[in-house]
């Protein structure tokens, strides 16, 4: 019999079909679903005989532990009462998200109990599936031992095409690329896996740097860039240029930017004459959103609702990091055209972002 593919098309009427599947999970069956990186496969971490089952279908060795999913970070309190400093810094910077972390755990009786992972998913799907299934779920990538991660439910059915109890189809997980494994014992880090997120942010989960994005990187987003370089440099008690020094990086780009604009007339206008010390954005020449620029970037912080969903749409595992300028979801209108007044007034509001983003990066 061939497995049952469950097609979703509406997410906000997924909370029936999560339950189905939570009941199977909890009867012993093996579920595929998408996450922010590539398809995994659930199993109940309680049922012995389910958990062989799925070893035997991937052909994945038994001294090759399997990660735990979690929804929040109960279970992962409950056995490791003892997070060091650094396992902390990681799940602040990365969690939910594309991060594995693999830490000392301990029995009831506060005796060790050996290393387990532990993911915590940015994938709604799969965050609402660990809590439907009510139980502790050990999940693998969707694919053979030794095979390419599958990115589709397509894909998952072309390597078990009726082993499965369920496929959940929720289209494909973009990023192509499987989490990062970390090890973290000892208050050490040891990068097992360098996945979606890259071996230098783990290393350096301190490292700030905020990419602005708006369209046409003339006005709105080398203002932020300015208007933020200032706010940290006053909160740190450092000159704009000790920045960089200290790790902490700014900048700005357009999903349409021509390459090499100034900053426009009004807005060098009012980085003159509205600030004290006037703000200097006579260097800037605008650039090109791209992919370097992304992944150099620790937080992407966009001027419309439009451009995060271009930029989630190709980093889709980059859901944690790329937010709206609006705390409350508006965008932040082109003044382009405009009078000074309409300028002011974005000034106004970018200084008020810049308040919130300093202090979240400043301890």
């Amino acid at each position: 019999m061939r497995t049952e593919v469950l097609r979703v098309q509406d997410r906000s009427a997924l909370g029936e079909e999560l339950e189905r599947a939570g009941r199977i999970l909890r009867g012993g069956g093996l579920v595929a679903f998408p996450t922010e990186t590539v398809y995994g496969i659930a199993v109940a971490a309680t049922i012995p005989d389910a958990v062989t089952r799925l070893y035997e279908l991937k052909k994945r060795p038994r001294d090759k532990p399997m990660s735990m999913m979690v929804a929040d970070m109960e279970p992962v309190r409950d056995r490791c009462p003892d997070l060091s400093p650094k396992a902390l810094q990681l799940i602040r910077r990365f969690w939910p998200g594309s991060l594995t972390l693999v830490l000392p755990t301990k029995r009831s009786d506060g005796t060790p109990a050996g290393l387990v992972g532990f993911r915590y998913p940015a994938h709604p799907l799969a965050q609402g599936l660990v809590d439907a299934a009510g139980v502790p779920l050990l999940v693998p990538s969707a694919n053979l031992s030794g095979h390419a991660p599958a990115l589709t439910a397509d894909e998952v059915l072309e390597q078990f095409p009726d082993q499965l109890d369920l496929v959940i189809d929720g289209g494909p997980s973009q990023a192509g690329v499987a989490s990062s494994v970390v090890k973290v014992e000892d208050d050490q880090i040891t990068v097992l896996r360098e996945g979606a997120i890259p071996e230098w942010r783990i290393r350096n989960p301190q490292h700030a740097h905020i990419l602005f994005v708006c369209q046409g990187n003339t006005d709105r987003s080398p203002l932020a860039a300015a208007i933020l370089r200032r706010t940290l440099s006053e909160r740190l008690g450092c000159s704009e240029d000790q920045l960089a020094d200290l790790d902490y990086h700014v900048s700005s780009a357009g999903t349409l930017a021509e390459a090499g604009r100034r900053a426009s007339r009004r807005t060098r206008q009012l980085a003159r004459e509205g600030f004290s010390p006037p703000l200097d954005l006579e260097p800037h020449r605008s650039q090109k959103l791209s992919e370097e620029l992304i992944d150099q970037a620790t937080r992407i912080v966009c001027m419309e609702r439009g451009q995060r969903e271009e930029i989630l749409a190709f980093y889709p595992h980059r859901v944690r990091d790329v937010i709206l300028l609006d705390p409350e979801g508006s965008d932040i209108a082109d003044p382009a055209g405009q009078g000074m007044d309409t300028y002011r007034r974005l000034a106004r509001r970018l200084q008020g972002a810049s308040v919130l983003i300093a202090g979240a990066l400043i301890p």
